[in-house]
């Protein structure tokens, strides 16, 4: 089988060597997403636009490559600060229905000004 990269003209251009998705097969991995608007600025007004920002471009890629919220498996989410985690997961739970995905929440160092990342495994039909 071989690795499809895919991007849709609604995400922010990746900021390095790599592909906003990946496919191999029925497997689907997202890049980290953060805040960014298509411009590569980052949504202004703090956590809150930017979580939403970020779940919005993980949506895109998602679409992109050929799957939705329901076929993703695990999701690992970064937050800059621990404090936020209650607010995050309140706009979390917006995203992704129950049964929700396997996650993984790290608190952790990210680039100036970026508060929240996100990344996800999904399997098309899933």
């Amino acid at each position: 089988m071989s690795r499809q990269a895919f991007t849709d003209v609604d995400l922010p251009p990746a900021g390095g060597p790599y592909s906003a998705a990946v496919r191999i097969g029925n497997i689907v991995a997202i890049a980290g997403q953060c805040g960014y608007l298509a411009d590569r600025s980052l949504a202004p007004g703090g956590l809150e636009p930017q979580v939403r920002r970020a779940f919005e471009n993980l949506m895109t890629a998602l679409r992109s490559a050929g799957c939705s919220e329901a076929d993703v498996i695990t999701v690992n989410v970064f937050l800059a600060d621990g404090d936020d985690f209650d607010a995050m997961n309140a706009i979390y739970r917006e995203y992704f229905s129950e049964p929700g995905p396997a996650r993984t929440t790290i608190t952790a160092g990210l680039r100036p000004g970026v508060l929240f990342e996100v990344s996800a495994q999904a399997v098309v039909g899933g």
